[in-house]
């Protein structure tokens, strides 16, 4: 019936996600840097302070705020050098169509006839698909260039979105340590504990939710997650308390 859908259909289709790449390349880099970045200083400043609440708090917000904001108009004006080049890249072919249409006529009917085509069949699709200039142009980006168009995202929306998803996975560990100043708690090590765990718990459940477009079994992006971020945590904890060992003593009480 119209309408209803193919059960076999429903069986053996299969979703794509490769045009939600870019926006889950920089959601995915948002949170986990967020989360790793901001939460290492607050490792770090904890094994520096030797107890000093307001000292990690403050360390904290400036890792925040900084790095949010740096990773956001990194990312703008990576992705907009990004669309420059290839736009420059497409504009060159446009003018190349225009000006030797007979040997980018050839270009694309060898390009079907590396795919398996007859050098008839490969000639007369060319011959009828250069009636139309942007749908030469088109073939010519996909087959000559290796670009994409369609699977470009906005340099200003992924730079928001850096932005955001940065400062929501920084707030994760910085909440432990703010409740605590704001409460009055004296021992900023169990501010630390709290923040170790509501990051290493943050990342499991964001490696699981990324199997989605990653592939990978839940148990394995977690597990990815939850030891890249263990292993820079505990090593930004050991050097704040190293440094706080070497220099701590010339630092102002």
């Amino acid at each position: 019936m119209k309408g209803e859908r193919d059960p076999l259909q429903a069986e053996t289709s299969e979703v794509h996600y490769t045009s939600e790449a870019d926006k889950f390349r920089t959601i995915v880099f948002g949170i986990q840097d967020g989360l790793i970045t901001v939460g290492s200083i607050v490792l770090g400043a904890i094994g520096f302070s030797s107890g000093d609440f307001k000292l990690v708090l403050i360390s904290a917000l400036i890792a925040l705020f900084g790095a949010a904001i740096s990773m956001g108009i990194g990312e703008y004006i990576s992705t907009r050098v990004r669309m420059q080049i290839f736009n420059n890249e497409i504009e060159k072919e446009r003018r190349e169509i225009r000006k030797y249409p007979n040997k980018e006529l050839n270009e694309l009917k060898e390009f079907y006839m590396n795919k398996g085509l007859s050098e008839e069949d490969a000639e007369r699709i060319a011959s009828v698909l250069f009636k139309n200039e942007d749908v030469v142009l088109n073939e010519m980006m996909i087959h000559e260039l290796k670009v994409f168009p369609e699977e470009f995202e906005s340099p200003v929306k992924l730079g928001l979105i850096m932005f955001v998803y940065m400062l929501i996975g920084g707030l994760v560990p910085t909440a432990p340590v703010l409740v605590g100043y704001l409460l009055g708690l004296q021992n900023v090590i169990l501010a630390g504990y709290a923040a170790v765990a509501l990051t290493l718990a943050t990342l499991a459940v964001f490696g699981v939710l990324s199997t989605k477009y990653t592939g990978l079994r839940p148990w394995r992006g977690a597990f990815e997650q939850v030891v890249t971020g263990a292993l820079a945590l505990l090593i930004s904890y050991l050097v704040g308390y190293a440094l706080s060992a070497l220099i701590g003593a010339v630092v102002p009480g």
